[in-house]
């Protein structure tokens, strides 16, 4: 099942919704990344929260990737991100627990 991600106002509402390509490429990354690394704090089996300070980490990192390496699936999330930050909210990702 791919990561779900949704975009959280102030209150945790939530105001959008976009998903991990079945691939899972974006897991890919996170998984892949150096230890420091924003992208290391996403997880795939449990849940993760960035706040706006987080996010605007967040963003930076998914942009100095490769062009190559900034697939739909980052585009998407990094455009969720800033939704995230204009509306002081959050991001959420859903993990799927192992089975």
């Amino acid at each position: 099942m791919p990561l779900v991600v949704y975009v959280e106002d102030q209150n945790h509402g939530r105001m959008a919704k976009t998903h991990e390509d079945r691939r899972e490429t974006f897991l890919a990354l996170c998984e892949a990344a150096p230890d420091g690394s924003i992208l290391r704090a996403v997880s795939r089996y449990g849940d993760t929260m960035f706040n706006e300070n987080q996010l605007e980490r967040f963003v930076a990192e998914l942009n100095r990737l490769p062009e190559d390496r900034r697939n739909s699936t980052v585009r998407k999330l990094v455009a969720a991100a800033e939704f995230a930050i204009a509306s002081h909210g959050y991001l959420f990702f859903v993990g799927t627990p192992p089975v």
